[in-house]
């Protein structure tokens, strides 16, 4: 299966309602992640682009990072970013990718984060280990496996996890760079709407 068809916005929005129709009202996500999300399109596109995220009328009011919202004002924030920042980074996936990274430094600076972190010390193989529980952290839903097939290489398996591809491998590369590891390779493969796998190594 394709990661998705990102080449306009149409596109763009056409991924965003297939997944929200498959979302559950169980299912919530940390507002690190929406905050992970500003910081990205901040940082890139400065405060006047922040304000027009904003200005969809998704973003929780008094946002607490530790606090679980629900899983559809995220996604439909997350993806009004990746239409903004497009044309800046190239494209819809690198603009994932981006956020993706940003995500994951956003949980590395969370208490939960800083758990995960005392937990594994600089290891890289010991953080990837760690990863379905800081998945469990971050996320009430969805689940996340790692399959071992080298000392420093790994088989990462998400199922019924709503952010696309791209966004994933940012995650799972800003996690590995948070811990030092150097010539990261990150690539994922979809294998249905909300299920994929990802390829990784690295080298120490």
């Amino acid at each position: 299966m394709d990661r998705g068809t990102w080449n306009s916005p149409a596109d763009v929005q056409r991924e965003l309602e297939a997944r929200l129709a498959l979302v559950q009202s169980s299912e919530h996500i940390r507002g690190m992640h929406y905050a992970a999300v500003l910081d990205t399109v901040r940082f890139l596109g400065g405060e006047q682009a922040v304000q027009s995220i904003l200005a969809e009328g998704d973003f929780p009011a008094d946002l607490d990072p530790t606090e679980l919202y629900p899983v559809p004002p995220f996604l439909r924030v997350f993806f009004a970013a990746v239409k903004l920042l497009s044309p800046q980074l190239g494209g819809a996936e690198e603009a994932m990718r981006q956020i993706g990274v940003q995500g994951t430094l956003a949980f590395v600076r969370s208490m939960f984060g800083t758990e995960v972190r005392q937990q594994v010390g600089g290891d890289p193989k010991q953080l990837v280990n760690m990863l379905p529980e800081a998945y469990r952290m971050a996320i009430d839903f969805g689940e996340l496996q790692v399959e071992w097939t080298g000392s420093r290489a790994g088989l990462i398996h998400m199922r019924r996890i709503f952010t696309p591809v791209s966004y994933n491998e940012g995650m799972l590369e800003g996690a590995l760079q948070a811990v030092g590891a150097q010539d990261i390779r990150v690539e994922g493969r979809q294998t249905s709407l909300l299920d994929s796998e990802y390829t990784l190594s690295w080298d120490d």
